[in-house]
């Protein structure tokens, strides 16, 4: 992962990752309410309890049947190490860029009034920095990667795709 990723992983293990009640400790007088919903946003929140970051960690456990973690300490903690040693990089690839995605999107609503429409976007968004990073892997480990994106995306069209269409049918007519 590039370096700048570590550092950020490393904040957010620290939870010293500047979310809205971090801010707010440093005497920031802003709005904070989650930039996806209206809970104040933590950093607890916004990765692990937001409705996006839910959905996010319920496609992984659909997917590939990876029970999301309970808190930040438990991601980097006992959640982390309950995987084998040969799958950890791996994990730890998948983790980074997905919670990369979750704070690049909220940034992308904070500072550009972007919005983001669904969790379906973290996922493409996540699956595309895993798809980067896996260059850097060795081989083995970098397919690996990129066949779990690939089977991440095709499960995300089948199961969300239908329905969302449909959704979006109804509102057109």
């Amino acid at each position: 992962m590039p370096l700048k990723i570590k550092i950020f992983l490393w904040y957010l293990k620290r939870k010293v990752v500047l979310t809205k009640d971090n801010k707010l400790k440093r005497g920031w007088k802003g709005e904070t309410k989650c930039s996806f919903c209206d809970m104040a946003e933590t950093i607890q929140h916004l990765f692990l309890e937001c409705h996006v970051a839910k959905g996010l960690w319920n496609s992984l456990f659909l997917a590939f049947n990876i029970k999301p973690p309970k808190d930040i300490s438990h991601m980097f903690g006992s959640w982390l190490r309950s995987f084998p040693p040969s799958l950890r990089n791996q994990i730890i690839v998948g983790v980074a860029a997905l919670c990369w995605a979750i704070w690049l999107s909220r940034n992308d609503v904070v500072f550009s009034k972007t919005t983001t429409n669904s969790f379906s976007q973290l996922i493409f968004r996540g699956t595309y920095w895993i798809r980067l990073w896996s260059q850097l892997s060795k081989e083995k480990e970098g397919r690996q990667m990129k066949e779990a994106c690939h089977l991440l995306e095709v499960l995300m069209l089948e199961v969300f795709g239908k329905r969302w269409w449909r959704h979006l049918k109804r509102i057109k007519t």
